[in-house]
């Protein structure tokens, strides 16, 4: 989504247990106690545990697209061509917590950043639900929004408005629409993302200040969750609208 350009260690904590008292000789010793999930530490930098084990390494490729990979996205008249896009493939951790395969089209210039950025947040287990171009939704910004869809080059009019979106341009991101909705007075897109209006931590969602928000930040990237006069928590852009 977006908006009209005018509204603009810790230590880690391993817990103590008691010494128990020394047994009589000949005495057997008594057993350990079950080992619980509680008791698991915090991942130390570089340490995996069951629960998180190690991820595949991370990769990405940015490579041309033509006209003919954008059928529903790109037409004559957009502000940018296929020829100044670029495809990333990415890896990414999905929902379930299983590594995924996801495609975001933006301009050139911004591709490598982008997979910088993608790469930050596969480091730190943020999930994606799916990361597809708009294309597969036949160019409907609504469509994949409510499929839960990243997406990032989209030829359209700005929200609300009539000039070209910062999507069209080939620099703006949309992350997980339904945990991180546009949400302007009453208006909430997508339909689905009224249960994630009230911002608490959850799988997916993005949060001031965040893991996600500074990685795009040290890209250049502003979030339209800091947007005054309305909140898109979704929208990641490099102009700020």
């Amino acid at each position: 989504m977006d908006r009209i350009r005018s509204a603009a260690t810790a230590l880690l904590a391993v817990p103590l247990l008691a010494l128990p008292a020394c047994a009589p000789a000949g005495a057997a010793a008594p057993a350990a106690p079950a080992a619980t999930a509680q008791d698991a530490p915090d991942l130390a930098r570089g340490a995996r545990s069951a629960a998180h084990p190690q991820l595949p390494t991370y990769t990405s490729t940015i490579t041309p697209v033509s006209a003919a990979d954008l059928p529903a996205s790109w037409r004559p008249g957009c502000p940018v061509g296929p020829q100044q896009l670029r495809m990333v493939t990415f890896t990414h951790v999905d929902l379930a917590g299983a590594v995924a395969t996801g495609r975001l089209v933006v301009r050139e210039d911004v591709a490598q950043p982008v997979a910088d950025v993608l790469a930050d947040l596969y480091a730190v287990r943020f999930p994606l639900a799916q990361a597809q171009p708009v294309d597969a939704f036949g160019g409907s910004d609504e469509a994949s929004m409510a499929a839960n869809n990243t997406s990032a080059f989209n030829c359209r009019p700005v929200t609300g408005g009539t000039g070209f979106s910062e999507h069209a341009y080939g620099t703006a991101i949309d992350l997980n629409p339904v945990q991180n909705p546009y949400v302007r007075g009453t208006t909430v897109l997508p339909e689905e993302g009224r249960a994630f209006v009230r911002r608490t931590p959850a799988p997916g969602v993005v949060l001031a200040d965040d893991a996600v928000v500074r990685a795009f930040a040290d890209r250049g990237f502003s979030w339209g969750g800091d947007w005054s006069s309305l909140k898109d928590y979704q929208h990641f852009s490099l102009s700020g609208d």
